[in-house]
């Protein structure tokens, strides 16, 4: 028996009828629509995430192929079987053990179903087909096939009349018509359909998953809906190379515990129906929401994004994770042509239309019923690590638990510090916008007289409740930041594992960054607080800028100018000044100092040559000094052997606390110390004490 796709060509005007001239105006011509399958399938949409979608129409087939003939035989066990086709054999060797290399490359599936008789025959021969309609088929299932693989052979042998057939044919884009034989065979003992997918094309070849382990759960998911069934055939994927099988209704058995009964809800007067699930597996890696259309799966949602204290942690915690499969006429009637989306705008346009949006957030509150025990137990433990993380390393976020408390419960519970601290800054931000549209607004009020102020003594009283927290946010982040660089500091000064020390650069760019000046950074990028907090209002400070701007000339490591003895409002442009203060930095622990390499004659050195009054800063202003500017000269250094004896020849004396040596030259007006980062670190701990401590830091 031979059938064949037929194309209907234009009717000829000589064979089908004569047209009489005169009677031309009353003939009408019939025309007809053509098909093309090579076009049709160029213009089927399939994603290349979707590559086993091929294989997921041909199961759903077999499914329902084996559900028509149950409904004949009630005694029938149906059965499907998944062959893995897989390129040649290759092997590596890993620590001994042989490891498969080798690709997908198709499918064989086999199923005891109707098989493929005259209807089911001719319904595969129209392009789009309604004969499974009630079923949601769309009859294009097989578009699929050509879409991502070479061809598809098709045998399959069933019960026709008294007698045993097998329909045998390969349907592939390169000819124009399928050659079906039917044959009478001896006689069976069970129908058998075989559909084999060869040869994946690209680019779905190199999405389809390497492991029989990963198709066998992909399956899973795809047919929940089906293994919920108790008529649900057996499905077995078998992945012969490497000698694996895997019973999906066993693994869906072993891995998943269901709800008997589905929740109904409704969104807009659209009914909607939930069945809840917990997946004992990990390779699920999420909680998901399954969409369904016609009882087959057409998306997959992570929930995970829409429940913020849901993640990970509740199959760690709790062993398993949530799976929900949604369903509803809704959904039956706007599902894509293609079955891989559905024709549901994002967002609704009007209060009648419903949008995904809307359905992912209405389910969503609906698991979060499900899930509230453990959800609550979450939101919990969550608050309470923010709340001590503020406390403890950000209290500059302090104000935000009590007025972004929306913002705060919006955090994912498992971020890292890091992330979590990113997220704490976002909010504080938000907050910052917030706290200055409201100001601008009040002001606004006030400026126009639209307002009384007795009536809006409240609003005014917590606006200004919001301000005062903000600015006492601002002074414990620069706390806690004054907390960090003296911890730095203090890890600068030790040596490593292998005895070293940090290098100069460390300490100097710490203090005040190298080769800058005070017109060119902002204030928070120093931080000469650690010396003096007097420091930072200089009039003028360089770092590591050598004199006249000449790489040969001398460059202290910081140079202060302060107190012009003229008093003006205009730049210095070559005043005295009466207070010049200079810091020498070096390598901790350094200890090869000798007469002509010390910082003590460094620093006179270059107090000498302020003094001569011929030095200019890095703008070309003259550096003016008279007899009455004081000088300044700090040795920032530890205080080793070779120090300590040339220090002696200057008669230097110890601080009361012996942390440091100090000397006076009368000469020069310039007052000499030694301080030790021992002593800079002890001095500033202390007068930072009631700060950290106020901060808990």
């Amino acid at each position: 028996m031979l059938k064949k796709i037929k194309k209907i060509d234009k009717m000829s005007h000589n064979k089908k009828m004569k047209i009489d001239m005169k009677k031309e105006e009353r003939t009408k011509l019939m025309s007809f629509f053509t098909s093309n399958l090579s076009g049709r399938v160029r213009n089927f949409e399939l994603p290349a995430t979707k590559a086993l979608m091929p294989l997921y129409e041909s199961i759903v087939n077999s499914i329902y192929a084996i559900d028509e003939r149950q409904q004949k035989e009630n005694s029938l066990n149906g059965r499907i079987m998944i062959h893995i086709v897989r390129e040649p054999q290759q092997y590596i060797q890993t620590d001994g053990i042989d490891g498969s290399i080798n690709d997908i490359t198709g499918f064989i599936i086999i199923d005891n179903g109707i098989g493929f008789n005259d209807a089911n025959m001719k319904s595969f021969l129209q392009l789009d087909s309604t004969y499974r309609i009630e079923k949601g088929g769309k009859g294009v299932g097989r578009f699929t096939w050509l879409k991502a693989f070479r061809k598809a052979k098709i045998e399959s042998c069933f019960e026709n009349g008294d007698q045993w057939v097998k329909r045998s044919f390969d349907f592939m884009l390169n000819q124009d018509e399928i050659n079906d034989s039917l044959i009478k065979i001896d006689e069976l003992k069970d129908n058998k359909t075989v559909v084999t997918l060869e040869d994946c094309l690209s680019p779905y070849k190199d999405k389809l998953p390497k492991g029989g382990d990963n198709v066998a759960t992909k399956i899973m998911q795809h047919c929940f809906i089906y293994l919920m069934s108790p008529t649900c055939p057996e499905i077995i994927v078998v992945d012969d190379i490497n000698q694996q099988t895997y019973n999906i209704n066993q693994m869906f058995r072993n891995s998943i515990q269901e709800e008997s009964n589905p929740i109904e809800f409704e969104i807009k007067n659209e009914k909607f129906f939930l069945r809840h699930a917990k997946i004992m597996d990990s390779s699920f890696e999420a909680s998901k929401l399954y969409l369904y259309a016609n009882d087959r799966m057409v998306q997959e949602i992570n929930i995970e994004k829409y429940i913020v204290d849901l993640d990970k942690n509740l199959f760690f915690e709790k062993g398993y994770y949530y799976a929900g499969v949604l369903s509803g006429e809704f959904l039956d009637k706007n599902v894509g042509t293609n079955r891989t989306s559905f024709m549901i705008p994002n967002i609704a346009e009007n209060d009648l239309e419903i949008g995904m949006n809307d359905i992912i957030l209405n389910t969503s509150e609906e698991i979060k019923v499900y899930l509230s025990e453990y959800l609550k137990e979450v939101k919990k433990k969550k608050k309470e690590r923010i709340a001590k993380y503020i406390k403890t390393t950000a209290p500059q976020y302090r104000h935000l638990l009590n007025y972004m408390e929306e913002d705060i419960e919006s955090i994912k519970p498992s971020l890292s510090e890091t992330k979590l601290d990113d997220e704490l800054h976002k909010i504080k931000r938000k907050f910052e916008k917030q706290l200055k549209e409201e100001n601008e607004k009040i002001l606004k009020t006030l400026e126009v007289g639209a307002v009384n102020l007795d009536s809006y003594q409240e609003k005014f009283a917590n606006q200004f409740a919001k301000i005062s927290e903000a600015n006492k946010s601002s002074l414990a982040e620069y706390v806690a930041h004054r907390k960090v660089v003296l911890e730095l500091l203090k890890k600068g000064i030790r040596s490593n594992d292998f005895g070293k020390y940090s290098k100069e650069a460390f300490i100097h760019n710490l203090i005040y960054p190298m080769r800058r000046t005070s017109e060119e950074i902002e204030y928070q990028a120093h931080n000469l607080w650690l010396i003096d907090e007097k420091l930072a209002y200089c009039d003028y400070i360089s770092s590591d800028v050598p004199f006249n701007n000449d790489s040969k000339e001398g460059r202290p490591d910081v140079l202060l100018l302060d107190s012009p003895v003229a008093v003006s409002d205009e730049e210095n442009t070559g005043r005295e000044y009466g207070t010049i203060i200079i810091f020498e930095l070096k390598r901790p622990m350094r200890d090869d100092y000798t007469s002509s390499d010390n910082p003590i004659d460094q620093m006179m050195d270059y107090a000498e040559k302020l003094k001569e009054n011929t030095v200019k800063d890095k703008y070309g202003r003259t550096i003016k000094t008279s007899d009455n500017t004081q000088l300044y000269l700090y040795a920032v250094c530890d205080i080793t052997d070779t120090l300590i004896k040339i220090a002696r020849k200057y008669n230097f004396c110890e601080t009361p606390d012996k942390l440091g040596m100090y000397y006076y030259n009368h000469v020069i007006n310039a007052y000499i110390e030694i301080l030790s980062y021992d002593k800079i670190i002890d001095d500033t701990a202390k007068r930072n004490k009631i700060l950290f401590d106020k901060l808990g830091i």
